[in-house]
């Protein structure tokens, strides 16, 4: 595969959709990702169900791309495997609570012994210290922890959940940018650094509005009480006369101007910005004449209409939007629809294409690449060390 990263290669010991995701879009760059799995079990997303021909749908979608070791990394022997791999490789990637390398003689001092130049990143819920460093947690604890999850929802309802997994997903995203910006250094001539990624820390960093305003004035935020959360009328979800729902985010004085014109209701221009009290009356003002009417004539009405209006699609109509499908977003494999495509788009750079990898598929191949010899990997077989 060609790409920016063409000629790097990444070992991926993740699990799940953090680490997953961070490797999906090195691999769509145009790195070797290779995924350093347990013998006989491998990364948990493979069970994910749907599993469709009996593979997991997400496995499918998020490890495109990548080839598949199988290493136990319990055992001696498999370290030092893991050590060989390292030596010739440029970014080793794991998931592992803190510590867990270390003791297995895998940590980033080892691994600097094979290889001064590789880039070590650890993706963790809480960090590598701190009193929670040792924590478990998924992405709801994550997002509860840093506050996201009590300013999600309605103001007289309880914390919502979000539609996508925020923390693990933006905390993959991080990971990958801090070690690209790495992979720079050290192709530059410098060493290899560690990179700590915390999946809370991706969390708070995504509040860069929120946090701002509340360092400023000292006022914590209120669900349902911020500018861009329901407090203001002209920048909320309303529904409409067939149950369904359209977005408004008329923001600035002129798409204002323009969608209470075109409702024919002029005279809430002037409360674009009017006090609490006032921006309840002119919410329940626009919920009364959307509700006259069905999404799809509402979208239909206002087309054209610089008013920053649109519909609240569900997934399926989403992938079937036309500006979706020309942005080709999601990728096929096999002529087969697999997923969505990662979101950093370069001229001339298209997303993988390969199927997923079975689990140690490429074991043989990837043990040969690093000089391991026929008899050697048979031996390592024996043991149950790859």
């Amino acid at each position: 595969m060609t790409g920016p990263l063409a000629g790097v290669r990444i070992l991926d010991l993740t699990r799940l959709l953090p680490g997953n995701y961070c490797t999906m879009l090195l691999a769509d760059l145009g790195a070797d990702v290779v995924k350093v799995e347990e013998p006989g079990r491998g990364d948990y997303v493979r069970l994910t169900p749907p599993l469709v021909d009996g593979e997991s749908a997400i496995h499918r979608a998020m490890n495109r791309g990548k080839r598949s070791i199988t290493v136990d990394l319990k055992r001696p022997e498999g370290v030092a495997i893991l050590k060989r791999l390292a030596a010739e490789a440029d970014a080793l990637i794991e998931s592992f609570r803190p510590g867990v390398l270390d003791r297995l003689g895998a940590g980033p001092s080892a691994l600097a012994e094979a290889n001064p130049r590789l880039v070590v990143c650890a993706i963790t819920g809480y960090g590598q210290d701190g009193p929670y460093r040792h924590r478990p947690g998924h992405d709801i604890n994550y997002l509860g922890t840093a506050g996201v999850l009590d300013l999600t929802g309605p103001a007289d309802g309880p914390p919502s959940l979000a539609g996508v997994q925020i923390a693990d997903l933006a905390g993959g995203m991080s990971a990958a940018v801090g070690v690209l910006a790495c992979l720079v250094e050290a192709r530059a001539g410098g060493r290899g650094r560690f990179v700590d990624a915390s999946l809370l820390d991706a969390a708070m960093s995504w509040q860069g509005v929120l946090v701002p305003t509340h360092l400023a004035t000292g006022e914590v935020p209120r669900r349902g009480g911020t500018p861009l959360t329901g407090a203001l009328a002209c920048y909320r979800v309303y529904a409409t006369g067939d149950g369904r729902f359209l977005t408004v985010g008329a923001l600035e004085p002129q798409f204002w101007e323009a969608l209470c014109t075109a409702l024919e209701a002029p005279e809430l221009i002037e409360d674009h910005l009017a006090p609490p009290d006032r921006q309840a009356e002119v919410a329940a003002r626009l919920a009364e004449i959307f509700s006259a009417k069905p999404r799809d004539e509402w979208m239909d009405r206002l087309a054209g209409l610089e008013a920053c209006v649109g519909p609240v699609l569900d997934l399926g109509e989403a992938l079937a939007d036309p500006q979706v499908r020309h942005r080709d977003l999601v990728v096929d494999v096999d002529g087969r629809p697999v997923g969505p495509r990662s979101p950093v788009r370069i001229e001339g750079v298209s997303p993988s294409t390969r199927p997923a990898p079975g689990l140690g598929e490429h074991t043989d191949a990837i043990l040969g690449e690093a000089g391991v010899s026929g008899p050697e990997i048979e031996g390592l077989r024996r043991l149950g060390a790859v």
